[in-house]
């Protein structure tokens, strides 16, 4: 029983890979070919969305990359980032028992709160144009707490559409800032 959790744990993991891998770096590259943008500014910006996350379009508008296709890369690559997420996510929770029983205590604590419960997940949109949570913990977070999935994509998706355009709309000089 242990061994095909074991290699139940591989296959999953090894399909959280290729979901990162097919959104996040096949399907911009697909996508700069068709659009003939070289492919080393397409990688620069993947790696750039990884690293940097939504600041990324300063580095795709400083390569005078189109801002659509520059919006159309990150999201992809944030999808990619946030399903791998997911993924490796239940993973977990389907391997360990501690990690179970840790989700269970989660949602019945939170079926104490219906409102909560039950649109929690739109909390998830301003998640990801914060500095210290961003893209990563916020999915991290819907997935605790125990929010649809479908939900907390969307929701987690749509704020990152907004602050990426907001940030796009700042590296263009449509919006100034002032600090």
């Amino acid at each position: 029983m242990e061994r095909s959790k074991a290699i139940d744990g591989i296959r999953r993991g090894f399909r959280a890979i290729a979901i990162a891998f097919v959104f996040a770096t096949l399907i911009p590259l697909l996508l700069g070919l068709a659009l003939s943008v070289p492919i080393g500014r397409v990688f620069s910006l993947i790696i750039s969305t990884l690293l940097l996350q939504a600041n990324a379009a300063f580095v795709g508008v400083g390569f005078g990359l189109n801002p659509v296709f520059i919006l159309v890369v990150m999201t992809a690559v944030e999808l990619g980032i946030v399903l791998a997420i997911y993924e490796i996510l239940d993973t977990f929770a389907e391997q360990s028992e501690r990690v179970q029983r840790f989700t269970k205590s989660t949602e019945e604590k939170m079926k104490k709160y219906p409102l909560l419960w039950k649109y929690g997940a739109a909390t998830l949109i301003v998640l990801p144009a914060l500095p210290v949570i961003g893209l990563y913990s916020s999915v991290v977070i819907g997935w605790l707490l125990r929010w649809n999935k479908l939900q907390s994509l969307f929701f987690v998706t749509l704020g990152w559409v907004l602050i990426t355009s907001f940030l796009l709309l700042v590296a263009l000089g449509f919006v100034q800032l002032i600090f």
